[in-house]
């Protein structure tokens, strides 16, 4: 299977990270951030929190250290016969530094797309993607809703209280999304004999 994969907050362990250093800069003291759109935690507009991104972009997407199984998770994916293509919210003016966090950390990575703030839909039709693994619960609703199952990975910011489609399995680990994936595929096996 070709298998869609998300980078910050489910290889790239960005969140902590950016945590430590968003309290710095804005000299708050917060412990968790609970929401996606990090400006609404820090209580500070939009455009600063962008400003600061912008202009510390190379620290905050080199700097943090791997997620938790991520790198065993995928290459064990990869000995099994899938397919990974990482499809990031990421800028194309990222590319650069986010090549060479994978290089530095010898994570596999030959396909890496760049959606910049567009949605991430367009590039999984595309590229015939057939199960994704996502931490933002918005852009898991909107690849479940054209039919790609969806192993969101459990954060503190998508701890929504919705229920989510069927086509999206929260998973506590990549240990689960491993899992996940191998029992999908095993279905997929058994519809096309």
């Amino acid at each position: 299977m070709r298998i869609g994969v998300d980078i910050d907050g489910v290889v790239s362990d960005s969140y902590p990270y950016w945590l430590q250093e968003l309290n710095q800069y804005f000299g708050k003291d917060i412990k968790t951030i609970t929401d996606y759109d990090m400006h609404k935690v820090f209580e500070v507009p939009s455009t600063d929190m962008n400003d600061f991104f912008v202009g510390n972009a190379e620290r905050l997407l080199f700097m943090p250290e791997i997620v938790a199984g991520a790198k065993e998770g995928i290459e064990t994916l990869i000995k099994e016969g899938h397919e990974i293509v990482y499809v990031t919210a990421r800028t194309p003016e990222e590319k650069d530094v986010t090549l060479r966090w994978f290089l530095k950390r010898e994570i596999p990575h030959e396909h890496v797309l760049f959606s910049g703030f567009n949605s991430k839909v367009s590039l999984v039709k595309e590229w015939d993607i057939e199960a994704f693994v996502e931490d933002y619960h918005v852009n898991a609703k909107q690849i479940a809703e054209i039919g790609v199952p969806v192993f969101l990975l459990t954060a503190s910011y998508n701890q929504d209280h919705e229920e989510l489609p069927g086509a999206i399995m929260r998973c506590q680990s990549w240990q689960d999304i491993v899992e996940g994936i191998r029992k999908l595929k095993d279905i997929k096996k058994d519809e096309c004999s």
